[in-house]
């Protein structure tokens, strides 16, 4: 089976090469790898031309600068009518070829591979965490595959006239709704892996979970799943506000219904991070990452 790799790239110096040894050293060799530059001025550019020198199965090409742009760049220089996507700043596990294409052979149009997060620290892993779903918290027949571990034929992207342009983020969700609207329905490939690189910390976090809350507002996405988080985590907050002023006993009487989502809501993540410390970060993480998001998600829907 020929399969053409996509990567969109700008300023990933320093894990580009990661990137690209983790799919040459594949158990199912990709027939090419290209990556579409979008103007990198960190020396991204030059390391991927000498690591193409070095190995043909990689082209290196122009990207316009945003993600969607260069990874529509990267598609269209595809050679093959069978796409994996991964992203830039990502490492692929040793069979996520191999289990991310394997649906392909029994007639599957659409491939949604997994992720995990690998950071450095706690802090780390466990913003990675609150930000992206685990294993057990996905439904198989609602997934919208990533935008970092998907693969399609090209039909699928040429239906929906690929990735949406102009977008800092949420494009693979409007890019996933559109191609269910066109008919197409992703088999969830869960054991084809990627790992995934989080923030460094939490404030690193907050910041992109705004930017992505953001463009799920610009792009008109999500509305009632967010209005629940505003009224649900804001309200819970404003109300333990004002109770402070009346009593500081009703503070935690206030809270305790927060308390009990937030316990429900991380019940899976915590076998993924390792530590003790996890049982404090990740709720609170996921505190920040809801309040963040929502906050962007208000704000972009404003802008639309």
């Amino acid at each position: 089976m020929n399969v053409s790799v996509v990567t969109p790239a700008l300023n990933e110096r320093s894990t580009i090469e990661a990137l690209v040894d983790s799919l040459l050293s594949q158990t199912v060799m990709p027939t090419e790898i290209v990556i579409a530059d979008g103007g990198s001025t960190d020396g991204t550019r030059e390391v991927l031309d000498q690591l193409a020198e070095a190995n043909p199965r990689l082209r290196v090409v122009d990207g316009p600068g945003g993600i969607s742009e260069n990874r529509n760049a990267a598609i269209t220089e595809a050679g093959h009518e069978i796409v994996a996507c991964i992203d830039a700043g990502c490492t692929a596990q040793p069979d996520w070829l191999e289990k991310i294409t394997a649906p392909f052979a029994q007639g599957e149009d659409w491939v949604s591979g997994f992720y995990v997060p690998r950071g450095p620290t706690l802090r780390s892993t466990c913003a990675g965490l609150v930000l992206m779903s685990v294993r057990e918290e996905v439904n198989p027949d609602f997934i919208t595959p990533p935008g970092a571990s998907q693969a399609f034929r090209k039909k699928v992207w040429n239906r929906v006239g690929g990735f949406p342009e102009g977008m800092t983020a949420a494009e693979d969700s409007l890019f996933g709704q559109r191609a269910k609207a066109a008919g197409f329905t992703p088999f969830f490939a869960g054991d084809a892996i990627i790992n995934w690189r989080p923030p460094k910390g939490l404030w690193e976090m907050m910041r992109k979970a705004f930017t992505w809350g953001s463009g799920d507002g610009r792009a008109g996405l999500q509305g009632g799943a967010y209005k629940k988080i505003l009224l649900g985590y804001w309200g819970s907050i404003g109300l333990a506000i004002l109770a402070a002023f009346v009593a500081w006993w009703l503070v935690p009487l206030v809270l305790m219904p927060l308390a009990v989502s937030v316990v429900r809501q991380t019940r899976f993540k915590y076998r993924w991070a390792d530590g003790i410390g996890k049982y404090v970060v990740i709720p609170l993480a996921h505190v920040l990452q809801l309040l963040a998001q929502s906050l962007g998600w208000l704000v972009g829907s404003r802008r639309r």
